[in-house]
């Protein structure tokens, strides 16, 4: 039986794929098409309507099993600096837990929390705070110790 022979034209196909996807279902919910990954307040626990959203992110990463998933969790200004990069942790970490609860594999999630450090809005406004307080997404191909 011939060796397989890796084809990083292909895989790099998938990749861009994959990313177009997520950067898809992140338009659907600034479209408010399908619903936003959020948490009870001041608490790293999903709503229930974001388990929805999140079962998109679980069918992509099961179409493209060897792909590692990068979870970034995000926060607004309000509260203390070290209290908004350990909740944004523990966000991230939460929906790691629902994913590998659908059955991703864990090893291939990685879950980092950045608190109020990469606004997308000023923090001025109720609606830049929303926007804000957020779940990002990213798929690569590399291992985790060549990436972060």
């Amino acid at each position: 039986r011939p060796l397989a022979i890796y084809d990083s034209k292909a895989e790099e196909k998938q990749l861009k794929e994959a990313q177009a996807e997520l950067k898809d279902i992140e338009r659907k919910i600034n479209r408010k098409e399908i619903p936003p990954i959020e948490f009870e307040f001041n608490k790293a626990v999903l709503r229930p309507h974001s388990k929805e959203t999140l079962e998109f992110v679980a069918n992509l990463m099961f179409r493209f099993p060897s792909f590692k998933l990068y979870i970034g969790g995000h926060t607004c200004d309000i509260g203390k600096d070290e209290y908004n990069l350990w909740l944004s942790q523990k966000r991230a970490e939460a929906v790691k837990d629902y994913l590998v609860e659908l059955g991703v594999m864990g090893e291939f999630i990685k879950a980092k929390g950045y608190g109020e450090t990469r606004p997308l809005a000023s923090n001025d406004t109720e609606e830049g705070r929303v926007m804000n307080r957020r779940v990002e997404f990213s798929v690569t191909t590399r291992w985790w110790d060549a990436v972060y």
